[in-house]
């Protein structure tokens, strides 16, 4: 079981890629099933106060700000842990560059929206902020533009070219999120990008997969990190 942010390290710098809870459709190990020392079915995080659920929604702020694991809404929009090692691998499988004007790069190849550009925009020039502060500055208060702010939010996610960066106390509710470039927050990760071709990353990835489920067949890794078939099975085979 797992009691300290130590523990918790080592346990992502482990299995290379996990999950903060469980999902049943996302067949991946998770760190709170790691925490519990049990695996949990139909888990429901806001049924959930035990000490356990508390530390881990702790950690998920701490473990990246002290860089000792990327943490974002990546597999299919659940909060995902990533080690520096497998943050690469998968930085280099969403075609990212890993320069300073990556963002720009992006938006001018079609690849990321006007709305993620515009966020990033922000990231860049005035450095990690909060949600409210970051939303309010881009003038997206009403209703219609916390729905762009969102999805902007969670594109950027999905291409990990952000991060989930601690909290902040902006109201009296629950604090907000803060959120960083990740090329600021990984430099080291983000640079070895470039030395790796996809099919290594995709090997390495499916090598590490194999380690949590040792029968997985092409299609279950295709579809759970959204491959061709053909990528899979070559990565499987390698």
């Amino acid at each position: 079981m797992i009691r300290t942010l130590a523990q918790a390290a080592r346990y992502i710098d482990r299995v290379g890629f996990c999950l903060l809870f469980p999902s049943k459709k996302l067949p991946l190990p998770s760190l709170i099933e790691a925490s519990k020392g049990r695996a949990l079915r139909n888990y429901k995080p806001c049924a959930d106060w035990s000490g356990d659920f508390v530390r881990l929604w702790r950690w998920k702020d701490e473990l990246p700000r002290k860089r000792l694991a990327y943490y974002g809404k990546y597999f299919r929009g659940r909060g995902v842990f990533l080690s520096l090692e497998f943050l690469a691998y998968f930085y280099c499988l969403e075609g990212n560059h890993g320069t300073r004007d990556e963002y720009e790069r992006l938006y001018r190849a079609g690849k990321i929206t006007a709305d993620a550009h515009v966020v990033c925009t922000a990231l860049v020039e005035r450095g990690p902020q909060a949600t409210l502060e970051l939303r309010y500055g881009l003038g997206w208060e009403a209703k219609r533009g916390n729905r762009r702010f969102k999805r902007a939010l969670l594109e950027l996610q999905q291409r990990l070219l952000i991060v989930h960066w601690g909290t902040k106390a902006e109201t009296r509710a629950w604090e907000s999120a803060v959120y960083q470039l990740t090329a600021r927050a990984f430099p080291k990760a983000v640079r070895a990008t470039a030395k790796l071709s996809p099919d290594v990353a995709r090997q390495r990835i499916a090598a590490q997969y194999r380690k949590h489920r040792a029968h997985a067949k092409p299609q279950e890794v295709a579809r759970l990190f959204g491959w061709s078939r053909a990528e899979a099975q070559a990565a499987l085979d390698s």
